[in-house]
């Protein structure tokens, strides 16, 4: 699996649940499992708070 897939693009932003650095991605809250089917909810917001036009 690739370390960034394109149908994330909150991976270019750090995850501040798990604390993945971008390009990373998310793990499980205790960093056991790599979350591979999506991303949390923070990291989403996140990237969408940076989209925003200034």
């Amino acid at each position: 699996m690739p370390n960034r897939p394109t149908h994330f693009p909150a991976l270019a932003v750090a995850c501040p649940t798990c604390r993945s650095q971008p390009g990373q991605l998310c793990t499980s809250h205790s960093g056991t499992h790599i979350r591979r089917h999506d991303v949390h909810p923070a990291r989403t917001a996140a990237h969408q708070a940076t989209q925003q036009p200034a």
